[in-house]
């Protein structure tokens, strides 16, 4: 275990007991914890990213805290919600009154017998991941039952609060499953104040002919650091569509993972970051076609202003014998100063001769005829340049299925651009 004990993060999740259920995962993350250690820039895949800050902080869980969830409720889902503070629990400001039957959703540390498949999806790609896996104490569980549709959408919200002077951490999980037919609308959303780390895991199971349309929300506090891994699966004729979007943090990491086991299976997979001050963005996705006849869409947009960096490396594997593949990537990223930077690194890795496969990645600035014919028709430099910074990043908020929350976040990108007065835009 001394290989990660350079980082005082490790050392106070580990320091704390390891919770009875799941020991069998817990002790594969234990065995690979000792091989591990804090990632540093010398690592492919993590060049970019400097891990240097948290070697400074002295971290402790976090605790129950009392915070006010009034501004992240969604009238959407008043009657299905989850709430957790400081990786704890929080069952009374969570609401789950108004859900079909049959349909599970709960903390994990309830119901461990439901969630027997958990581990098995995820794996531990560094440390920050295995940390969860051997720590986590509590997490929602999500099962949907055959043939059900979940009318409005399951709202999870992880929340950090620090309170003393030392940084916090938490170790959410969360674990979904949509059996055969079932359809649902997940909400997974992060935010927090103060200096503190999440490390988060999310697996999730789409069986077949099953539809999943997930949310990721993280608007963290400026001087957190995030750390999120997402594993899914998906099946026979099975639809995927996940989105990220990413306003906060100091530090963000996001490796979603999704793999197509069975012909048929769809999925989409989009992100959005918007950068400033000297925020740092990194994602890695890896897209992996195992079977024949299966469709993926990705687009990736980052925008970047002041000294913020962004890092996006998306992989889009075609296994042999995958035929008849279509895979589409997108990346786009748009800087608004100079000192800001985005590196791009999409990648396709092709081992069937019968697909169709496309990739391509284009990072620049504002075009200046577009800036030019905006002020030609009277609008102010400043307000020309915003006005085409929120078009950038408009049209993935417009596909956010839950009116509400599209609407959050369309007044957050307004206010980070300065065109919040614009009403109209909303």
């Amino acid at each position: 275990m001394a290989a990660v004990l350079d980082c005082q993060l490790v050392e106070a999740a580990l320091a704390a007991p390891a919770p009875a259920t799941w020991p069998a995962l817990r002790r594969r993350a234990e065995a690979a914890l000792a091989d591990q250690g804090l990632p540093t820039t010398r690592q492919e895949g993590w060049k970019y990213t400097d891990l240097a800050p948290l070697r400074s902080l002295s971290f402790v869980p976090g605790a129950r805290a009392d915070v006010d969830i009034a501004p992240v409720i969604l009238p959407e889902a008043r009657g299905s919600r989850l709430v957790f503070v400081n990786g704890h629990y929080d069952s009374h400001r969570s609401n789950v009154t108004n859900l079909p039957a049959g349909v599970r959703f709960m903390n994990l540390a309830g119901a461990p017998d439901l969630a027997h498949e958990l581990g098995t999806l995820a794996r531990g790609e560094d440390c920050f991941a295995n940390l969860n896996h051997a720590r986590f104490g509590d997490g929602a569980l999500v099962l949907v039952p055959r043939g059900v549709e979940v009318p409005g959408p399951l709202h999870v919200v992880f929340l950090s609060e620090q309170e003393g002077p030392e940084a916090t951490f938490a170790l959410p999980r969360l674990f979904v499953v949509l059996e055969k037919g079932a359809q649902a609308t997940l909400v997974e959303e992060y935010q927090g104040r103060g200096r503190y780390l999440t490390s988060a895991v999310t697996e999730v199971l789409v069986r077949e002919d099953a539809v999943l349309n997930h949310e990721r929300i993280q608007r963290e506090g400026r001087e957190a650091f995030h750390f999120a891994q997402l594993a899914a699966k998906v099946e026979r004729r099975g639809t995927y569509a996940c989105r990220t979007i990413s306003f906060g943090a100091r530090l963000s990491r996001a490796t979603p993972h999704l793999a197509m086991t069975e012909e048929g299976a769809h999925v989409t997979l989009d992100g959005l970051a918007l950068l400033g001050d000297a925020q740092v963005a990194d994602t890695h996705s890896f897209i992996d076609h195992t079977v024949a006849h299966c469709t993926s869409r990705q687009t990736h947009k980052t925008i970047a202003d002041d000294n913020a960096r962004a890092v996006f490396n998306g992989i889009i594997q075609v296994r042999p014998g995958a035929q008849g593949t279509d895979a589409q990537q997108q990346c786009r990223g748009l800087l608004l100063s100079a000192q800001a930077r985005i590196d791009a690194k999409p990648q396709l890795e092709i081992y069937a001769d019968d697909v169709k496969c496309a990739h391509g990645a284009a990072i620049g600035q504002l075009d200046p005829d577009e800036l030019f014919y905006l002020q030609s028709r009277g609008l102010r430099p400043d307000l020309a340049r915003n006005l085409l910074t929120y078009a950038f990043a408009s049209d993935l908020l417009g596909r956010i299925p839950v009116p509400s929350l599209r609407r959050q976040l369309r007044a957050s990108v307004l206010a980070r651009t300065g065109t919040e007065h614009l009403e109209a835009l909303r």
